[in-house]
């Protein structure tokens, strides 16, 4: 399809369309004045595909454990404590070296810290699927699996904004958004599949075989590139970012189940409150900072932080909570639950690369916001959910949010990274990375730590007239409920008070579901609000993007 040149470009006739040829040229042209080689601006896309490779990797890791862990426990034996360790270490680590990784990348090189990343996660795994048989040796290589992906995640993005000029950008990033929105329901389906037929081991080694396969795609499509002004490493930051959201992470992660008192839960809050505030400080001393923090004051990079954060808050909250509707009030197995998961995410893998021209035509204030006023009313469906509700009501409603995300993901994601000099590929990179992590953690604390509470405030009259055991069992979660003490009841005092109390405890489960509902959707409004009110329109967004300048020739793989 051809397309118009834009008025003021005259040909013999006064304006022509633009051919196939001159479209090429023109892009290339783009290309080569922002210093990106011709060979690598020709297999740009394919480039694209080996990074995308490469960041399922990473996604595909993190999603299957939940389902692998029982296969897992009752082969080797695992106590209570190394299961929360293999499923929470992964997250810990990744989430924790991001901005150094992103730092590093842009240093020494993108591609190299890509493939030792990719090296370093695909040994772990491989030991981990093959020769593992103990809880410890699972712990260290889960460890590992994510100082790997650490590695990888920055890189990927860093990568694709170096082979594509900043006009040409949107397009690619909304590819790579699509593949790490939709990576987390790909995993699950994956996994469950898998371990329907085979053993936990087969959750590692599709790890393997998808890290494989992005080592030798990297290696052949792959170009390197590095920070050709050679900034100095923040090591120190690093450090301190590393120790506060090392501690954030844990405390959202365990919090909610332990109990924000407990001495290790206040341990990282300490360490979150402290390491980031140091590292605040230093930042604004720093004279090459790790995170340039005078970046917040652009609203682009702000709000479009705030936006991802906000959307994958959505997505990890709301697919946590799915996999519990889907087995505990659906009575759906695993591998059907993983199965019916899948349509929900098809969305995002269809939508994502048409995000840029409804970006391009109405500006990313109205395509952020309007899909964070999306996912609010999506959210806000989803909380009218009933015990009855069956799969076609859950799926329609859960699509309004996925629908959202893709109109909010792929615009606030390239935004992020126009506002950074592309030098710092990496720090943008990280930065968009670590608020995903971020909101996706705290997504998950916030949403189940309301249906906790409402759940417990449910069963409290039941609870009272329960013995002791059976109570604690009870208010302890839904899942020891339904799955513990209703056999219990059904063998003491018939199959009738059986069905009462699983209906109770039921209905308890989803008012507290309800309320959690009704919170994300006012907070997704709150964020709809500031973006609509913060962000620049479609005619002033130039004025707060980095304008690229002529770049040396890269280094060449």
């Amino acid at each position: 399809m051809s397309e118009t040149i834009p008025p003021g470009v005259p040909d013999a006739g006064g304006t022509r369309e633009e051919t196939k040829e001159d479209r090429n040229a023109r892009l290339l042209a783009e290309a080569v004045a922002e210093g990106i080689d011709p060979a690598v601006f020709h297999r740009r896309w394919v480039v694209v595909a080996a990074m995308c490779t490469s960041l399922l990797v990473v996604m595909l890791a993190n999603s299957s454990m939940n389902l692998a862990l029982p296969g897992m426990t009752s082969d080797l034996g695992i106590t209570t404590t190394e299961q929360t360790w293999i499923v929470d270490l992964y997250s810990l680590v990744f989430a924790a070296l991001l901005f150094t990784s992103g730092a590093v990348s842009d240093r020494y090189g993108r591609k190299l810290l890509l493939q030792i990343g990719l090296v370093v996660f695909t040994a772990a795994g491989l030991y981990a699927g093959v020769v593992a048989d103990t809880g410890l040796e699972l712990i260290v290589m889960r460890g590992l699996m994510g100082l790997g992906g650490a590695l990888v995640m920055p890189s990927t993005l860093s990568i694709i904004n170096t082979t594509f000029p900043s006009g040409q950008r949107a397009g690619a990033i909304a590819v790579w958004t699509g593949v790490a929105g939709a990576g987390v329901g790909l995993g699950t389906v994956a996994s469950g599949l898998l371990l329907e037929f085979w053993s936990w081991r087969s959750a590692f080694l599709m790890s393997v075989a998808f890290g494989v396969l992005a080592v030798v795609a990297n290696q052949v499509l792959t170009h390197e590139s590095k920070d050709e002004k050679q900034t100095p490493i923040d090591w120190f930051g690093g450090v301190l970012s590393t120790v506060g959201i090392l501690g954030l992470v844990y405390a959202i992660i365990e919090g909610p189940t332990k109990g924000w008192g407990e001495t290790d839960v206040v341990a990282g809050i300490v360490a979150a409150v402290v390491g980031l505030g140091l590292f605040v400080w230093w930042e604004r001393r720093c004279a090459h900072p790790m995170l340039d923090l005078t970046l917040f004051r652009n609203p682009l990079f702000s709000v479009s932080s705030t936006a991802c954060l906000i959307a994958f808050f959505a997505l990890a909250g709301a697919f946590y909570l799915l996999a519990q509707l889907f087995q505990l009030v659906l009575g759906y197995g695993t591998l059907k639950s993983s199965l019916l998961t899948l349509p929900i995410m098809i969305p995002m893998l269809l939508l994502s690369p048409l995000v840029p021209k409804v970006t391009e035509r109405i500006g990313s204030r109205l395509t952020v916001g309007g899909g964070l006023v999306v996912i609010t009313g999506g959210f806000y469906v989803c909380s009218l959910w009933t015990a009855d509700s069956g799969y076609w009501q859950v799926f329609g409603s859960l699509v309004i949010v996925v629908i959202g995300m893709v109109f909010v993901m792929p615009p606030a994601t390239n935004l992020i990274i126009a506002a950074v000099p592309k030098n710092r590929s990496g720090m943008g990179s990280a930065m968009n990375d670590t608020v995903r992590e971020l909101g996706a953690a705290i997504g998950i604390a916030v949403l189940g730590t309301l249906i906790a509470s409402g759940y417990e405030s449910g069963v409290s009259d039941l609870t009272a007239t329960l013995p002791p055991e059976a109570a604690a069992a009870t208010e302890s979660s839904f899942a020891a409920a339904v799955h513990g003490v209703a056999p219990a009841v059904e063998a003491q005092a018939g199959p009738a008070a059986a069905e009462a109390f699983v209906a109770t405890t039921t209905d308890a489960w989803m008012s507290g579901l309800s309320s959690a509902m009704v919170a994300a959707a006012v907070l997704s409004a709150v964020a709809a609000l500031w973006t609509l009110l913060a962000m620049p329109n479609r005619h002033r967004e130039a004025e707060f993007v980095v304008t690229p300048l002529p770049q040396p020739e890269p280094v060449r793989s």
